[in-house]
């Protein structure tokens, strides 16, 4: 046996037995229970204002010419190593001197705003915070309309929607679907990112945002509808599906975190003989389960800070525009593809536009929340309930499209371990960012995933 081999089965020896440290008081019933409502606004609990209202971003144009001033006056004085004229230690300086030439001179916000207000768009309040959403419902008369609620992640928004959604609206038109099915989409910001509001006290968890988006979709009026997400959105959608399930008619994801005892063993094993494990023939290869151990090594520093001391690097993120695109951009270059570090632009254009990656970041930066959403770790990881997660089973219906360069894959038997998987894809291309890299891809799939499942 390898020496490699030897220690990635002795970090899974530790992994369980901090496991085993960790959720030995967990009860099977009492600890899966959720709190029905919270407060995360100002001062004492108070009455939220439940009306549904439309709402349009405008920022100023004080704010625009602060980010102009800013960029102009960015110190990127840094270089990079002669022998590392890439990614691989993190952002390219000569890059990133370009990309703030870009934003300074080129990038339109206003324009990318009408893009941005082109859906409507509304504010309600939830648990004392300003909940924002998109809610779009489909022109065209269709058979069936699925309500679809569809959760974004970290370091994104609800930008990353802005194609896919005109797909589910129309998907006869738009993508050729052979089903008349369409989908009336809601996407909300989770709160602190966005223009939804941010928490003023401690404990607004992925746990307690399924809540607050439950909360939204009843009132909005829908006692059951269909769930997408990857990222923090697919945890959040896979806590609405565990507490609500009477709620869902079926979950669909396209990044997935497993880590119950089934799981684990799976991986052990299929780290020395895969094909006992795995149908598919793409995880085969021993050096799969190596390779995944490596790049969650390579990709995960971020975790520890932002589930540790969020507020620190938020500082320093808050204050510099040109900080602030490096540190959300070269997750945008790795997460799509993993050799992308090896390139001196991080591939950062070959899936998205300058453009479509300012937005995102801008949306950051004029809403100043990019500590509030680094904060949404730290909630996380000090949520006891995230060990539920080791135990756990979710028995909706449920979809999975797994996309090549994502940074994990997860086999449809690890899948079947935790979700009752209805409809399972390997996808041929596409990364972490699927809704904003093949939004053609997802939509396909959902609906795919949507023939599996009964639509009442």
């Amino acid at each position: 046996m390898g020496h490699f081999l030897k220690l990635i089965l002795a970090i899974f020896a530790v992994i369980i037995a901090y496991i085993i440290y960790k959720t030995k008081n967990i009860g099977d019933t009492h600890s899966y229970k959720i709190a029905d409502d919270g407060w995360f606004g100002s001062g004492k609990k108070g009455t939220d204002d439940e009306r549904i209202i439309p709402f349009k971003v405008s920022v100023s144009d004080e704010a625009i010419n602060d980010l102009k001033y800013r960029l102009r006056n960015a110190r990127i004085n840094y270089e990079s190593l002669e022998e590392c004229n890439d990614f691989s230690y993190g952002f390219n300086g000569k890059y990133l001197k370009h990309l703030a030439n870009y934003w300074l001179n080129k990038y339109n916000w206003k324009y990318h705003e009408d893009i941005i207000n082109s859906l409507p768009q509304f504010i309600t309040e939830i648990e004392g915070l300003k909940i924002h959403f998109i809610h779009a419902k489909p022109r065209e008369k269709y058979e069936v309309v699925v309500p679809l609620l569809i959760v974004h992640g970290w370091p994104g928004n609800v930008f990353e929607f802005h194609k896919i959604i005109p797909m589910l609206l129309d998907p006869v038109q738009q993508i050729g679907s052979d089903i008349n099915v369409a989908f009336e989409v809601i996407a909300p910001s989770i709160p602190g990112f966005g223009w939804s509001g941010v928490p003023m006290k401690k404990g607004l968890s992925p746990k307690a945002a399924a809540r607050i988006f439950n909360k939204l979709m009843v009132r909005l009026g829908f006692s059951r509808y269909l769930l997408q997400g990857g990222d923090f959105g697919s945890i959040i959608a896979t806590n609405i599906a565990f507490y609500y399930p009477e709620n869902i008619i079926g979950l669909h994801l396209n990044m997935v975190l497993i880590f119950n005892w089934k799981a684990l063993l799976y991986r052990t094993v299929g780290t020395m003989v895969p094909k006992l494990v795995y149908s598919s023939k793409k995880f085969h290869q021993q050096d799969s389960t190596h390779a995944f151990f490596n790049e969650m090594l390579e990709e995960t520093g971020y975790v520890h800070i932002q589930a540790t001391k969020p507020d620190t690097v938020g500082a320093a993120l808050t204050d510099s525009p040109v900080g602030l695109a490096a540190y959300i951009l070269e997750k945008f270059s790795s997460w799509t593809n993993t050799t992308y570090r090896s390139l001196h632009d991080g591939g950062l254009t070959r899936k998205f536009t300058m453009d479509e990656l300012l937005t995102i970041v801008s949306i950051y930066w004029f809403n100043g929340n990019i500590m509030n959403s680094l904060r949404f770790y730290k909630e996380h990881f000090k949520d006891p309930s995230r060990y539920h997660g080791f135990n756990l089973y979710i028995n909706v219906p449920t979809g999975y499209a797994s996309f090549p360069e994502d940074l994990i894959e997860q086999p449809e038997e690890i899948m079947r371990t935790m979700y009752n998987v209805t409809s399972y894809t390997e996808m041929k291309v596409g990364g972490h960012f699927a809704a904003f890299e093949e939004p053609k891809l997802l939509a396909d799939d959902i609906i795919k995933f949507i023939k599996t499942i009964h639509l009442e």
